[in-house]
């Protein structure tokens, strides 16, 4: 797989921050048919391929015209590796060119969770790029909601769970080695893989709902 995403870089009231949103994976013989709907927290360190542009986001307002190549963060690559799976040990097999959707509750670019939270609450006037989404299709082969424990958007995700009732929620957390059994969907860094393929179980190729678009 490969990730493309769109990147803004916006002066804030708190310096330039850079937001992404639109992100999908790939197949590698180039982008296809929307299969699956990822949802996690924020945009961790996943940056463009390309120095010059990150270098261009990093010091300055600039907007990318369109998706761009991204080398992906660990969580991206742990997620990857878990779909591969999945289908792998459901037996079944991957368009020739596919997507895969990736949306995020907030949008700003931070690799520490703790601080996008404070960011995601405190800075002014950007709503429209902290929070923008796609048009989310409904008629995904999966949904996979990983967010961790979050306060912000509540209501959105809920809407979330009430759209994709049959979405993959993974609810055992790893933490330092200890698990424990929480109510909220588990970020894949915290998560056994093990647990993934148990949730996926029978939720990979279903047709969730039969109507064929709805805006979230």
């Amino acid at each position: 797989m490969e990730t493309y995403a769109h990147f803004v870089s916006k002066q804030t009231d708190q310096g330039i921050k850079i937001f992404r949103h639109h992100t999908e994976f790939r197949s590698t013989n180039g982008a296809g048919k929307a299969i699956g709907l990822i949802v996690m927290m924020n945009p961790g360190n996943a940056r463009p391929v390309d120095d010059l542009l990150f270098n261009r986001l990093e010091n300055s307002e600039y907007e990318t015209e369109e998706l761009v190549l991204t080398m992906p963060d660990n969580t991206m690559k742990k997620v990857m590796g878990m779909i591969r799976k999945a289908y792998k040990d459901n037996g079944i097999t991957f368009p020739n060119q596919y997507s895969i959707h990736i949306e995020n509750i907030f949008n700003i670019r931070e690799k520490d969770s703790d601080k996008a939270k404070r960011y995601a609450k405190s800075i002014n006037g950007i709503d429209h790029l902290m929070f923008k989404c796609r048009e989310l299709l409904i008629n995904y082969d999966f949904v996979f909601f990983a967010w961790g424990k979050l306060d912000i958007a509540l209501e959105r995700q809920k809407d979330l769970f009430k759209k994709y009732p049959q979405a993959i929620v993974v609810n055992k957390l790893n933490y330092k080695g200890t698990l424990m059994d929480v109510n909220y969907p588990v970020h894949p860094l915290y998560m056994n893989t093990e647990y993934f393929l148990k949730a996926s179980k029978n939720k990979l190729k279903v047709r969730l709902i039969k109507e064929e678009a709805n805006i979230l």
